[in-house]
């Protein structure tokens, strides 16, 4: 074989051209970190932390079990938004703990996604976060379910000619995403939204039961104060969205709704579940998180864009007017000529 002759500039000293220019880079952060924008790839990195004690579908499958879930995100992020995600699972019990390690990150990545967290630490530690960091803390429960829900509910509004602020809108279940479901449909305009749980309509000074989460919605929600039942409450109303628990899809009721009703499930069921329960008599407008059945409501229509747009404005949190942005984007991608029962809102 021919002996080379010619050579490439950095032959023989590739590792230390390579540790050369990474320190002239760290001394030209040291001088001025504002700089990490264009130095660094800081702001095209995301963490997804999980501590395993909330996959969807499985609920606490511990942090080993949990990391192929929070890979397939990683992928996700990848391939529809450019983003460079870090699978991270916490070997951790506590609030604090999760807290803890996801500030200590704060210097490599350009925002934090939480996945797979117990409903009952979710809200803690994204707020805790927030208030300790300065990038966007993002959650898919707290802040994509809503998204997608309103996209889909406007798209539903504008083919039957209801404006939101004259619908009656009730809401079942009252896990934490209920909060954060209410804040955004009221800042969307909707006025009269009622939410219920297994002991029927929420309102001020309700005997029984209560927490914090039902106390806020219950100052909140219910204008006009209504008691009763679920059949009370979907009696006349334009909307149903149900957060938890088995969907509620008995033909009496929802055929006691308003004409040309919305009904949009976010609770996991098989299609066969659907296909059990008939029309309800009013031609109602559907969407579901069934994959199978049209009008998919998916999370993936919503966190790698926002998360896309956060990280290339270097935002500092994901506020209400970029997730009222992003759900009027969303809701727009379907065409007027093309809207209908089986469109309303984009597929994945």
């Amino acid at each position: 074989m021919a002996e080379r002759t010619a050579k490439t500039p950095y032959e023989g000293e590739t590792e230390l051209a390579y540790l050369k220019r990474s320190t002239k880079l760290c001394r030209a952060l040291a001088e001025d970190p504002s700089a990490a924008p264009v130095l660094t790839k800081r702001w095209n990195r995301v963490a997804i932390i999980s501590d395993g004690s909330g996959i969807p579908g499985m609920g606490d499958v511990g942090p080993i079990s949990a990391l192929p879930f929070v890979e397939s995100k990683s992928e996700v992020f990848r391939r529809l938004a450019g983003i460079e995600a870090l699978p991270l699972v916490l070997a951790s019990g506590s609030a604090d703990g999760i807290v803890r390690a996801a500030a200590m990150l704060s210097p490599s990545v350009g925002a934090i996604n939480l996945e797979g967290i117990s409903e009952g630490r979710c809200l803690e530690i994204r707020e805790r976060l927030q208030a300790q960091s300065d990038l966007p803390v993002f959650q898919d429960n707290l802040d994509a379910i809503p998204i997608v829900c309103l996209a889909a509910l406007l798209n539903a509004l504008r083919l039957v000619g209801k404006p939101i602020g004259e619908v009656t809108i009730v809401i079942s279940g009252t896990d934490l995403e209920a909060t954060p479901m209410v804040e955004f449909l009221a800042e969307a305009g909707a006025s009269d939204i009622i939410v219920c749980d297994r002991a029927g309509a929420i309102h001020r000074g309700r005997p029984g039961p209560t927490s914090w989460v039902m106390e806020s919605l219950a100052q909140r929600t219910n204008p006009r104060q209504l008691r009763g039942g679920p059949a009370k409450a979907l009696a006349g109303a334009d909307v149903f969205i149900s957060l938890s628990g088995p969907p509620v899809l008995d033909p009496g009721l929802l055929a006691s709704m308003g004409p040309r009703a919305i009904l949009l499930y976010l609770t996991d069921c098989a299609p066969e579940f659907f296909a059990q329960a008939g029309n309800p008599g009013n031609q109602a407008l559907t969407a579901t998180t069934c994959p199978a059945l049209p009008n998919h409501l998916t999370n993936c229509l919503v966190f790698p864009g926002l998360l896309r747009g956060s990280l290339d404005a270097m935002a500092r949190l994901i506020n209400m007017p970029m997730k009222m942005a992003a759900a009027l984007s969303l809701s727009g991608m379907i065409p007027e000529d093309v809207l209908g029962p089986e469109l309303l809102i984009p597929q994945a």
